[in-house]
């Protein structure tokens, strides 16, 4: 469902002032999996923006059966309703008595309206000006995060786990945005000092080539990060490292920059600092 542009500019306004008036920080608004996701916002493998790792783990017929299940859920969750329920349930029951329940080749379209929080998010989904795009991989798996920027004061944030599982998060607050990403490439909080600053040769960037101390951190990083604009190929690339003791960043500013590929342990500000800068719109 697209809304006209000119409602979606003033769901913005009211959704940014509705947080600010509640004293700012987050508002939680929906949580979906995979395959609830995918019933509500179709999207060919490939083709979307956020990663659905547990959906796109399964064979056809598994997720056939899995979106099947969620699309019960939703309606039991009150997110979705079916105008033409009694319709499909009688085609249904004409399709189970003919010939063994063979197809009969009807066919019924699905009359779907959803809960104003999921019309919300997928409006906020669509409609954003840039995206931060994230992952974070450990033993676990990976987990991502996309934050969808519309304004200074807007930020719809996507949290992913590995097993599906997705967090929608709004916030009119920058720094709010920039925690929930941090939180995600240094969950354990180890990002303490800055250190030198080390520049790498982009023509040798293998292990053997990039230093005692860069190669002891990816030797025992506990998480591996990357941080990028989707759409921007000009942009800044951040790759970070975060082990037991300290949490290491390895950026590139812009393609064929001046300043090459800079590595160098971080502190929280630090970190923080740069995620904000990747956060920020041009004209901001």
């Amino acid at each position: 469902m697209n809304e006209p542009e000119e409602n979606i500019a003033e769901v913005r306004r009211a959704l940014s002032a509705g947080i600010a008036e509640a004293g700012g920080g987050n508002r939680q608004l929906l949580r979906l999996t995979d395959e609830e996701l995918a019933v509500i916002d179709p999207v060919a493998p490939g083709d979307g923006i956020a990663s659905s790792p547990h959906l796109f783990s399964l064979t056809e017929a598994e997720r056939e059966l899995a979106i099947a299940t969620a699309l019960r859920s939703l309606v039991s969750r009150e997110l979705i309703e079916i105008g033409n329920i009694e319709e499909l349930e009688d085609l249904m029951r004409v399709q189970e008595s003919a010939q063994g329940g063979g197809d009969t080749g009807q066919r019924t379209p699905v009359d779907i309206s959803m809960a104003d929080e999921a019309v919300l998010v997928l409006n906020l989904r669509r409609s954003a000006e840039r995206v931060l795009a994230g992952d974070a991989t450990t033993s676990g798996g990976t987990a991502h995060i996309y934050v969808y920027i519309h304004s200074a004061d807007l930020f719809l944030v996507e949290r992913v786990t590995s097993g599906g599982m997705h967090l929608f998060t709004a916030t009119n607050s920058i720094e709010d945005a920039a925690e929930l990403v941090q939180a995600m490439i240094d969950p354990f909080g180890m990002a303490d000092k800055d250190g030198p600053a080390k520049k790498l040769d982009p023509h040798a960037l293998d292990r053997e080539n990039v230093g005692p101390p860069l190669q002891r951190v990816i030797d025992n990083a506990l998480v591996v990060g990357r941080l990028f604009v989707l759409s921007d190929s000009h942009g800044m690339l951040v790759m970070t490292y975060a082990t037991e003791r300290e949490v290491w960043t390895v950026t590139v500013d812009e393609p064929h920059s001046p300043q090459g590929i800079v590595a160098k342990s971080v502190s929280t500000r630090s970190l923080g600092r740069k995620v904000r800068k990747l956060l920020r719109l041009p004209h901001c």
